[in-house]
């Protein structure tokens, strides 16, 4: 199998140069590393090509080579079978994907050591987890509908690749791959968290965790998904829902009593309501986390026609037929 062009695997331009094309390389690989997508096939497919084109931006020699001829300088070769035997048939890849001369079953030959790949992947090169980002961590989480919106407190449990405490981040163990972590330097561990969750939050917020990140320096950054309500809907920081009225409260008006997510509200519909309108209660939306104001409530009506039939019924709804002043489809086309 043909690699792929190492700078569209990695998004990064032509003009990359060592940190960009570094920065870019371990943000994919965690993202794909098949231990935080265990039964993947189609992220340990990824992960491949993402350390193939890699070994080859990272090299000066080999990036120089491709940059002018587009050669490699490691032409593929066949593979018998997903994987070849690795040197680590007990790690976290049971036949070990990369072993030293070995090729993976995405058509590329692996030429280094395995614990540079992993140590260069979840680590800064074999010298141990990096600071700033390379300390944090993210997770997406589902909330409540109304946790989102009036604030509480979920429990969860997230996969967080944290610094292996056997070779302390190196990946090393004297001259070879430290046995626990298999030359990656970190070790993804399953935490069960309780967070508070802000009230006014939407989909696509990011909520940090502090301290619960690669490292004790680093922070865990929550990506937000926010369940539907079967009953309120909402349009930024206000709350739309529909209310059902009758035939008499819509002719007549009345006073009728409006679901909010704070609570039930009186409120007032005027004589002559027609299906379809829309009320606005002020304030009994969402509190905005940034300025501080809160939204509106929005319910439109809908007019309920009785369905029980009955000869009162039919007279009362006969005395309404006059009170039509025209045709109600008088102004509708007759066609195209």
């Amino acid at each position: 199998m043909a690699m792929k062009d190492p700078y569209e695997v990695l998004g990064v331009p032509r003009t990359a140069g060592d940190a960009e094309i570094k920065k870019a390389y371990r943000r994919l690989a965690r993202k794909f590393h098949p231990d935080v997508n265990p039964g993947d096939s189609g992220a340990h497919k990824r992960f491949q090509e993402i350390a193939a084109a890699y070994e080859v931006l990272k090299d000066p020699k080999r990036k120089e080579r491709y940059d002018r001829f587009g050669d490699t300088g490691e032409p593929p070769e066949p593979a018998a079978g997903p994987f070849r035997s690795g040197p680590f048939p007990q790690g976290p890849y049971p036949q070990g994907p990369f072993g030293k001369g070995t090729t993976g079953g995405g058509g590329f030959r692996w030429s280094g050591d395995i614990s540079d790949l992993f140590s260069d992947l979840f680590t800064g090169g074999g010298s141990g987890i990096g600071v700033g980002e390379d300390e944090d961590a993210a997770a997406a989480i589902t909330i409540p509908f109304r946790d989102a919106v009036l604030g509480g407190t979920v429990s969860f449990s997230a996969r967080i690749p944290r610094r292996c405490s056997r070779c302390r981040g190196t990946g090393r163990a004297a001259k070879s791959a430290c046995p626990a972590c298999h030359g990656s330097g970190s070790l993804v561990e399953t935490e069960s968290l309780t967070v508070r969750i802000p009230g006014g939050v939407d989909s696509g917020a990011r909520i940090r965790v502090p301290g619960k990140g690669r490292t004790e320096n680093g922070d865990l950054y929550l990506s937000i998904t926010v369940e539907p309500h079967p009953y309120f809907g909402r349009e930024g920081d206000d709350i739309v829902a529909e209310v059902p009225v009758s035939v008499p409260e819509a002719y007549l008006g009345a006073e009728i009593e409006v679901p909010t997510v704070r609570g039930p509200v009186r409120a007032r519909i005027p004589a002559g309501t027609v299906s379809g309108q829309r009320f606005r209660l002020k304030g009994r939306g969402i509190e905005n986390l940034r300025t501080g104001t809160t939204g509106d409530h929005y319910y439109r009506v809908r007019v309920v026609v009785p369905t029980v039939q009955s000869e009162d019924g039919r007279r009362a709804i006969e005395a309404l037929r006059p009170l039509y002043a025209r045709d109600l489809r008088a102004d509708l086309p007759r066609g195209l």
